[in-house]
């Protein structure tokens, strides 16, 4: 195979597996900025390393395996935020096949079961949750107790969890008819 038709073929497989990779970043650091600076970093390396493409290798593979990297690298990073999976964690979930459409239902069954929450756990969740508003400021805005709010964020992680497993096997149903 010439040079020419491998690099092509290289920067076609670059371009096909973006958004299973973006996919695949974003399901273990959860927050979307830092998944798109990861997805980034990894699509740098990968043309770094395209000499080492192998055409007769795995390249969803090779491509998986440096993001989960690259997400190493940067939960390492930012090792001082408040919340942040452990390396083992990171690892145990990088290394199960990665599934697409799985991942796409689970997010489907979390937005309605999002939407079904109660308006003021819905208003605290979006602030902890999408805005990532610290603790404090959430007491503040609603002016109750710290307490008060850590145990409705237990609630609403609960409440999700269970409607999240409840959701996913109707979805399934849905899916298939």
């Amino acid at each position: 195979m010439s040079e020419n038709s491998v690099s092509f073929e290289f920067s076609q497989n670059l371009v096909g597996i973006q958004r299973n990779l973006y996919a695949f970043i974003l399901s273990l650091l959860s927050n979307r900025s830092d998944a798109e600076d990861v997805l980034q970093e990894t699509n740098l390396i990968l043309c770094k390393k395209s000499q080492e493409y192998n055409p007769d290798g795995n390249f969803r593979s090779w491509a998986f395996n440096i993001a989960r990297y690259q997400v190493l690298a940067h939960l390492t990073k930012k090792r001082r935020s408040k919340v942040c999976f452990s390396n083992e964690l990171t690892e145990a979930l990088a290394s199960e096949d990665f599934d697409i459409q799985r991942h796409q239902l689970t997010q489907r069954a979390l937005q309605i079961c999002y939407d079904l929450l109660p308006d003021h756990m819905r208003e605290i969740a979006k602030m902890r949750f999408k805005e990532d508003a610290p603790m404090k400021e959430i007491c503040k805005i609603l002016n109750r107790p710290i307490g008060a709010i850590s145990g409705t964020l237990f609630r609403i992680r609960q409440n999700l969890i269970k409607c999240v497993q409840l959701k996913i096997p109707q979805l399934e149903i849905e899916e298939e008819s």
